[in-house]
C-alpha cells in the first residue's frame, strides 16, 4: 500500500510542476520503468491498469493516471469523471495526499470549464487536505494552485505573491522535506513567475527570474523528463524577445514552444500557446491566419468540452425524482419560449437584412449607370468655406472651390484610399491643397469628418468590388479587408456593419445566393 501511495506522490510531482506536464523518470517509477511521452500514453496506461486492477490501491491508480492524462489532453469531463472515481478511494483509504491530488485536479478542471462554484470548493478542500497531511511539498502546491486558477482569471498581479511564496516555500523546505525528484520542478517554477511579470509589465523582473532559472540549467542539456517543461521557458524568452521588437528570435522561441506542446499532446495548453502568440502580432499576415484558424477550432474545441462538464454537474444534482420533474417542465417551458423568441428574432432579423441588402444592391446598380457621382450639387456658387471658421475664409474664389471638388471627384472614382495608413497628409498631397481647406470642403460637401469620409469610400469600393466580381464572394475578410486598406478584419468588419446595417458575411453570401439564383434563371 505505501509503494503505491509513493508512486501517486511521485506522479503527481511530475505532473504538477511541469505546469499541467507529466513525465516519469525510469529511475524514480520503480514498477512499470516506463517514461511518458505524451497525455495520450498516460491515458493509454490508465487504461491498461485499469482492466488489471483487483484491488482499490490498483484502481485508485489507475483513475488517477486516467484524470491527469484527461486534464493535460483538455478533455475536463472525462478527467472530473475519473477524478471523483478516484477520490472516493483514497477517502475510503484514508490517503491525504491521494485525495489532495484529486481535489487539486478538480479544482483546475472545473475553473477551466467555467465552474467557478466547483472550482472553489475544490480548491477549498485541497487547503484543507494539505493543512490536515502538515505535508511542506502539498502546502506549497496549494499556493500554487492559487496562482494558477488567478492566471486563468487573467489576474497576474495577483497571482505573483502566491508565486513567490510558492517559490520562497519551496526552497525553504527542499533540503529536509522534499523528495528529490520534485527538487527540479521548483527551478521551472522560477519561468511562470517571469511570465506573470511579463503580463502586468514588469520586464526587468521577468528577465532576472529567466536569468536566475538559465544559471541554474543549461536548457540545451536539459534531460528529456526537463524537456516535456521546458515550454514554458520558451514562451518566457519569446515575450522577452517580443516585447524587445526582436520578432523572428520571439517567432522561433514559440515554434519551440508549440513543438513541445504538439508531440507531448496538451491540447488545452497549446490553445493557451496559439492565442499569447496571436496576441504579441509577431507573424506575418499569412502566418497569422493560419495560427488564428487552428485557434478557432481548438477554442471552439474547449467551449464544447465547457458544455459536458456543465451538462454533467446539471445532471449530477442530487435532487429527488419529484423536483427534478419540476425542474424539467420549467426547463422545457423554458426552451420552448426561448425557441421561439429565438426565432422571431432570427425571422425579423433576416427581414431587415434581406431589406438591408436589396436596398445596398440597387445604389449599387445605380451607381454603375452613372459615370460620376453628382458632387458638386447646386450650390456651386457658394463660398468653398463659408462655413470654416477662419475670417479670411471669404478670400478663396470660386474657382479655388470648384477646382478642389474636381479633384475631390477624381480622388473618389480613384483607389488612393485603399492603401494601407492613408493619412491625412498625403490626402492634402493629392489634393495639392492644405489641411484647413480640406477640413472645411469636407464638412460643407461631404457633412464628414476626414475619417468617416475615408472609411465610406473603402466601405463603397468593396461593395462595387463585390458585385461586380462574383468570384470575391469565396475571398476571406481579411483578404477583403486589406483589399480595401484596412487595418484589420475586425476594424473592417465593425465598419461595414455599421455603415451597410450588415455585416460583411451575411452581405456576402446573400450576393452569392443572389448570383447563384440568376445563374440558374
Amino acid at each position: 500500500m505505501m509503494k503505491v501511495l509513493k508512486i501517486v506522490i511521485f506522479l503527481f510531482a511530475v505532473t504538477c510542476f511541469g505546469q499541467n506536464k507529466i513525465n516519469i523518470s525510469e529511475s524514480n517509477f520503480d514498477i512499470y520503468q516506463k517514461s511518458f511521452k505524451s497525455s495520450g500514453q498516460i491515458i493509454n496506461e490508465g487504461e491498461k491498469m485499469l482492466k488489471t486492477s483487483n484491488t482499490d490501491a490498483e484502481t485508485s491508480k489507475s483513475y488517477l493516471y486516467l484524470f491527469v492524462g484527461y486534464y493535460l489532453k483538455g478533455n475536463f469531463s472525462k478527467s472530473i469523471f475519473y477524478a471523483k472515481k478516484a477520490d472516493s478511494l483514497f477517502l475510503e483509504q484514508h490517503s491525504l495526499e491521494g485525495s489532495f491530488i484529486a481535489s487539486y485536479y478538480l479544482s483546475l478542471s472545473y475553473h477551466k470549464s467555467g465552474v467557478m462554484q466547483k472550482a472553489t470548493q475544490y480548491m477549498s478542500k485541497a487547503e484543507k487536505t494539505a493543512q490536515k497531511s502538515d505535508n511542506p511539498y502539498l502546502a506549497a502546491m496549494t499556493l500554487k494552485l492559487k496562482a494558477i486558477s488567478l492566471e486563468n482569471e487573467k489576474k497576474f498581479d495577483a497571482a505573483i505573491p502566491y508565486r513567490i511564496r510558492c517559490n520562497n516555500y519551496s526552497q525553504k523546505s527542499s533540503d529536509k522535506n522534499f523528495p528529490q525528484y520534485a527538487i527540479s520542478e521548483f527551478a521551472f517554477s522560477r519561468c511562470y513567475l517571469a511570465l506573470d511579470y511579463l503580463k502586468v509589465g514588469n520586464l526587468e523582473e521577468a528577465k532576472k527570474q529567466i536569468s536566475s532559472f538559465e544559471s541554474t540549467y543549461d536548457i540545451s542539456q536539459l534531460s528529456d523528463e526537463l524537456n516535456w517543461r521546458s515550454e514554458i521557458y520558451y514562451v518566457c524568452k519569446a515575450v522577452i524577445a517580443a516585447k524587445e521588437k526582436d520578432k523572428i528570435s520571439a517567432a522561433d522561441y514559440f515554434d519551440k514552444a508549440i513543438d513541445i506542446a504538439r508531440k507531448s499532446e496538451m491540447d488545452e495548453r497549446l490553445t493557451v500557446l496559439l492565442e499569447q502568440r496571436l496576441n504579441l502580432n509577431i507573424d506575418t499576415s499569412e502566418k497569422r491566419e493560419v495560427l488564428f484558424a487552428e485557434f478557432v477550432t481548438r477554442k471552439d474545441h474547449s467551449k464544447k468540452e465547457s458544455i459536458k462538464v456543465i451538462n454533467g454537474e446539471i445532471n449530477r444534482q442530487d435532487i429527488n425524482l419529484e423536483h427534478q420533474k419540476e425542474y424539467k417542465y420549467i426547463f422545457i417551458l423554458l426552451a420552448v419560449i426561448l425557441s421561439v423568441g429565438v426565432l422571431v428574432f432570427k425571422r425579423r432579423k433576416r427581414k431587415k437584412q434581406k431589406i438591408y441588402f436589396e436596398e445596398i444592391i440597387k445604389e449599387l446598380e445605380r451607381n454603375k449607370k452613372k459615370e460620376s457621382f453628382d458632387v458638386i450639387g447646386d450650390n456651386n456658387d457658394e463660398e468653398v468655406v463659408s462655413d470654416c471658421e477662419d475670417p479670411k475664409s471669404h478670400l478663396i474664389l470660386d474657382a479655388t472651390k470648384i477646382d478642389l471638388l474636381k479633384k475631390l471627384e477624381k480622388f473618389e472614382k480613384g483607389k488612393a484610399f485603399t492603401a494601407k495608413n492613408f493619412t491625412k497628409s498625403t490626402f492634402v498631397s493629392i489634393l495639392d491643397t492644405n489641411t484647413k481647406y480640406i477640413n472645411c470642403i469636407l464638412k460643407e460637401h461631404r457633412g464628414k469628418s476626414f475619417n468617416e469620409y475615408i472609411n465610406d469610400l473603402r466601405i463603397k469600393y468593396i461593395l462595387e468590388y463585390l458585385h461586380e466580381n462574383p468570384e470575391s464572394s469565396k475571398y476571406k475578410l481579411t483578404h477583403l479587408s486589406d483589399l480595401a486598406g484596412f487595418s484589420s478584419h475586425s476594424y473592417f468588419t465593425k465598419v461595414f456593419t455599421k455603415k451597410t446595417k450588415i455585416t460583411p458575411s451575411k452581405f456576402i453570401s446573400s450576393l452569392a445566393e443572389k448570383n447563384k439564383n440568376v445563374d440558374e434563371m
